[in-house]
């Protein structure tokens, strides 16, 4: 009885695949990485027999493995205890390691934090953040959500095709296995995350865990075309205001020399907006009650914002170059769910769609919300040869539609003559014209 439990376990993980609380290893390379990364992070369990793809690699459990892993834990700085589980017919051995309480820990080969699905090595100032850390809130176990009478069933069941989970066990071992509830006595205890993705009601436990989407007529927010408010779990939020996106963006057809079809051209690539709105999504601060994320669809461009700015130790140079994650456990899910591919790719990936679809950079401003603008479509692909500070010069035409050559000034932070040059580079390509002499002279966005 007890092999066909454990049987089942494996079959259960393996289905779930990789994730932030759970690591499969062939052999013992590197396990000392792991362990720290755990340790650093919230804990989780690594499965020593089972391949990165899935694949059962039995090894032989003995007492002398056993020694082996507990002489790598003991020798991290400081010294990580760990519990062995074997699952002698599958040949598998399980490392379970705990969330330190003597954070940070290291190998010999530096300091590592589980992010996502791997472990990532620190640097000096992640180190040091790690030391002041405080406790993740979508970790923590929600005492106000009552299983099963505030569990929805058609949002799990909507998460598990999306992650590929097809493995026949009951609920309450997946959503243990997941990590998505824990066991206190008789009761299992959600985690916020989990309330956040499979309540039949989320908002009733945070008000605020919601997208709002909004169409306006013009550059500005005094005539709304059309509104939505997007409530229900993290996933149906994230389709439902992609789709009212994609109702309100405008899509051409064209056709390339030599070819006989038509080419869809997007006045916004989809893909770099999909992006933006999950990382709105995975990086909010929830603990923030007193807004939401919006997407606001305007006639010249379209921001989205989420409360948070920054997470600490990162800085806007960093973006798309570092990980930091304000919710792991909700990015873990939209992992799994396929909504996040690879750990700190969505800003590559967001400028590589632009560029290919002939959209100016995106601009983003931190304060205390993080903010992400994005600029339709140019027809004139000079902007290609521009430099990033005059790409960002034609953005604030876009913008505001006529500047002044103080204005360019102050908005670029350059002196008078190198406004100047800027600005004849932009007319020379046809971005913009020139009205006016002298000290009437004013610079106009070219609609042409």
């Amino acid at each position: 009885m007890k092999n066909m439990e454990n049987s089942i376990k494996i079959k259960i993980l393996i289905q779930e695949g990789e994730g932030y609380k759970l690591e499969f290893k062939e052999k013992l390379s590197g396990l000392d990485r792991e362990i720290v990364a755990f340790a650093n992070a919230s804990g989780g369990s690594i499965f020593i027999g089972i391949a990165d793809d899935g694949e059962i690699k039995p090894i032989e459990i003995t007492n002398s493995l056993k020694s082996q892993i507990q002489d790598i834990a003991h020798n991290c700085d400081p010294s990580i205890r760990i519990n062995l589980l074997s699952y002698i017919s599958e040949g598998v051995l399980e490392v379970q390691v705990e969330e330190g309480v003597d954070k940070p820990y290291r190998c010999r080969d530096g300091f590592f934090l589980r992010n996502g699905p791997s472990a990532q090595k620190l640097r000096r100032d992640e180190i040091l953040d790690l030391l002041t850390q405080k406790v993740r809130w979508d970790e923590l176990l929600n005492s106000k959500f009552s299983y099963p009478k505030d569990f929805s069933n058609s949002h799990f069941d909507d998460f598990l095709k999306l992650a590929n989970i097809q493995i026949k066990a009951p609920r309450e071992e997946i959503l243990l296995s997941l990590n998505a509830a824990e066991l206190k006595g008789e009761e299992i205890r959600f985690t916020n995350a989990a309330v956040l993705l499979f309540a039949k009601e989320p908002q009733k436990f945070f008000p605020e865990s919601y997208i709002t989407c909004v169409k306006y007529q013009g550059p500005d927010r005094f005539s709304i075309v059309d509104k939505k408010d997007f409530m229900g779990g993290l996933v149906g939020q994230i389709e439902n205001s992609l789709d009212f996106i994609a109702r309100h963006i405008s899509v051409g057809l064209s056709i390339s020399p030599g070819k006989s079809r038509h080419i869809k051209t997007e006045e916004y690539p989809m893909v770099a907006l999909r992006e933006a709105l999950i990382n709105a999504v995975t990086h909010r601060d929830y603990l923030y009650d007193g807004s939401h994320i919006y997407v606001h669809i305007f006639s010249d461009r379209i921001e989205i914002e989420n409360p948070g700015g920054l997470c600490h130790g990162m800085t806007e140079d960093f973006l798309g170059k570092r990980s930091v994650r304000r919710n792991r456990l909700i990015a873990d899910f939209l992992h799994r769910a396929g909504y996040i591919e690879r750990v700190g790719s969505g800003f590559s990936r967001m400028e590589q769609v632009l560029k290919e679809n002939n959209n100016p950079d995106f601009k983003v401003s931190t304060t205390n919300f993080f903010n992400i603008c994005f600029y339709p479509r140019v027809k004139n692909t000079n902007i290609l040869n521009l430099t990033q500070r005059q790409q960002r010069l034609y953005q604030y035409f876009c913008e505001k539609n006529n500047l002044t050559q103080k204005e360019v000034s102050a908005v670029l932070e350059v002196g008078a003559d190198t406004a100047i040059r800027d600005l004849k580079v932009l007319v020379t390509e046809g971005l913009i014209k020139k009205v006016g002499i002298g000290k009437s002279t004013v610079y106009e966005l070219n609609m042409n």
